[in-house]
């Protein structure tokens, strides 16, 4: 039984225990926030055994296994770090943190430690991505020569750290990072090239901006992430004998095959909650004793945050 700890108690941290829940292995006994009455409501609306008001408390709690980080993205990389001065493991909400270089410096830690260190990244672990997967690795779609990604919304309020450039907010910060680790778990971390349009709004940070990728093998990625423009959420992978697209890409439970010259295929799978399979996820490689995770690693997590602040590679 792997016991979890939460830090930061809002409706991200809210959805990640729904998932939590689903699992014989997990157990979450505690969660801390700020306010120890929000953490106590919290608590008792899920049903947790102790909640605490104070973050280095709940960490020195002895049957705490791990933690999952839920606060803001500019705060991480101080929550991980204290996190792995308590000794326990981590999987930290994404955005990870600000920069490759606080990417390698935590894992360094983390590995020097014997502790697993993770960015919680939801979509690819879900059984709607491992099956398309196996589908393109099948040779379903034939080779993949092009992948189209888009997440961007209007966020409701323009009163937020989202907004603050200097406080990792932004589009591509916030939700182009799914579309992005998408396309990165897909293809591989090899890039040749990267451009970007961006978009600006009045606080400074990305409305929206369009990356391109081309990937050393040749494929081609476009991806879009935005809190300032409504688009149509979706990921589509080209073949040259088909292609698999994917509404609502980042928790949907189907995804339609096409093979070009026949009738479209729907392909459907079934889950509650998005959230169970990076948790079942991480609580494996704990319990098999690996040094980090193989699909969200060191690598990939610096790579994301790369690109994302990086203007253009060439």
């Amino acid at each position: 039984m792997l016991n979890i700890g939460i830090i930061g108690c809002g409706k991200i941290a809210q959805r990640f225990i729904k998932g939590a829940h689903e699992l014989d292995e997990v157990n979450v006994i505690a969660c801390a926030a700020r306010e120890l009455n929000r953490a106590e409501q919290f608590a008792a609306k899920f049903e947790i055994e102790q909640a605490y008001g104070s973050y280095e408390e709940m960490l020195s709690q002895k049957d705490l296994d791990a933690v999952y980080i839920a606060t803001p993205p500019f705060m991480h990389e101080e929550h991980i770090r204290l996190c792995l001065d308590h000794n326990k493991h981590v999987i930290c909400e994404k955005p990870f943190v600000h920069d490759q270089k606080t990417v390698h410096a935590l894992f360094e830690i983390a590995k020097d430690k014997g502790l697993i260190l993770m960015e919680a990244n939801k979509t690819i672990f879900t059984p709607t991505w491992v099956s398309i997967r196996k589908s393109i690795q099948e040779g379903k779609i034939g080779d993949v020569r092009y992948l189209e990604g888009s997440y961007t919304y209007r966020f409701p309020t323009a009163n937020h750290w989202v907004f603050d450039p200097k406080r990792m907010g932004g589009g591509m910060m916030d939700v182009g990072v799914y579309p992005l680790t998408v396309a990165l778990s897909l293809v591989g971390l090899n890039i040749n090239e990267m451009k970007k349009m961006v978009m600006l709004n009045e606080q400074g940070s990305d409305d929206l901006t369009h990356m391109l990728l081309r990937f050393e093998n040749g494929i081609m990625a476009s991806v879009k992430g935005g809190i300032g423009v409504d688009t149509d959420n979706h990921f589509t992978i080209y073949g040259d004998l088909g292609k698999i697209r994917v509404p609502r890409f980042s928790k949907n439970p189907y995804y339609f095959l096409e093979v070009y010259g026949r009738e479209e295929e729907t392909v459907k799978l079934e889950f509650d909650s998005e959230f169970k399979f990076e948790i079942e996820h991480f609580a494996q490689c704990i319990q098999n004793g690996l040094s980090e995770s193989p699909w969200m690693s060191e690598a990939m997590s610096a790579k994301i945050i790369e690109l994302i602040t990086t203007d253009e590679i060439v």
